[in-house]
């Protein structure tokens, strides 16, 4: 049996995914209170992995390895999240958060030049200046070597998107989110011992702390496994240029969270900016270039019951 995903229940996924990780700044502004990056990293990735597992377990979800070429799906784990959360946490350190705001509103416009060149999906002239448009409603700065770190996390960011789109029709969404969430767990595990010298009292001990955990806790579940899940699951119906365009739904998210929870001031430069973003997404769906004949055929088999 076999579950067809129309292109609208796809962009509500990835638009679900995106609403998600509007919150996942709050989560890990939390969370950094008791523990580095890298520690914060390793404990999301390793308890998504875990969850994954014991859900593979039941036997609805299987991942098959053999007779399989796997560089594609390792090459997406590569780019996020091992690259791609890295530059992101080190390059707001290092930057202001407006700056840091224009270079991610950069992923989707280079998604969208990867998607033309490696999978040659049409991307229209008005989706281009769109993009470009929204890009453009942000004003910041930042240390040099703060721009190149995040310059890491735009070219991540974008080549995850189209490494996974890539491979939508070789691995199911639960196999890349298990495979690319096990990469996370082992490369965030590697880098938080050697960050404290092999001190494993240092990554062991913020999960001890409450706020620590529940943050982890939401990170590793709604915005790991679920998010992750849906983005896969849109990637293969949506276009790259279509899903990239919502990635800044996320910062829009994140501003409303931190002015209706923690209080944070709201200018008129913020609402415009937000505004813009929205529009932006509108737009690039709006005139989206004509989908392929079979673009909203693509299927993936239901977990048997």
């Amino acid at each position: 049996m076999h579950r067809t995903l129309s292109a609208a229940g796809a962009f509500w996924l990835a638009a679900f995914t995106y609403f998600i990780w509007g919150f996942t700044f709050l989560a890990s502004r939390i969370a950094q209170d008791y523990g580095t990056p890298f520690v914060l990293l390793f404990w999301r990735f390793a308890l998504a992995f875990l969850l994954l597992n014991l859900l593979r377990l039941t036997g609805r979800f299987p991942v098959r390895f053999r007779s399989r070429k796997l560089w594609p799906v390792l090459l997406a784990g590569l780019f996020e999240p091992v690259l791609y959360f890295p530059c992101e946490q080190y390059g707001l350190r290092l930057t202001s958060t407006s700056f840091s705001g224009v270079m991610v509103a950069l992923i989707p416009l280079c998604s969208l030049v990867y998607g033309t060149i490696f999978l040659h999906e049409k991307a229209t002239w008005r989706q281009g200046v769109i993009v470009l448009a929204v890009y453009a409603t942000g004003i910041g700065a930042g240390s040099f070597l703060g721009f190149l770190i995040l310059l890491g996390t735009v070219f991540a960011g974008a080549g995850y998107i189209v490494a996974c789109r890539a491979c939508s029709g070789s691995f199911t969404a639960f196999e890349r989110t298990y495979i690319t969430c096990g990469m996370g767990a082992a490369a965030f595990g590697v880098l938080s011992v050697l960050e404290h010298r092999h001190d494993l009292s240092a990554v062991v001990l913020p999960m001890t702390h409450a706020p620590f955990a529940l943050a982890i806790v939401f990170l590793s579940v709604v915005a790991s496994v679920l998010s992750y899940l849906a983005l896969n699951r849109a990637l293969e119906v949506l276009p790259v240029a279509r899903t990239a365009a919502l990635i800044n739904f996320s910062t829009v998210v994140s501003v409303l969270a931190g002015v209706l929870l923690l209080h944070e001031p709201f200018g008129w430069v913020s609402a415009a900016a937000s505004a813009s973003i929205l529009v932006g997404i509108w737009g690039v769906q709006r005139f989206a270039a004509p989908a392929l004949p079979d673009a909203d055929k693509r299927t993936e088999p239901l977990p048997s019951s």
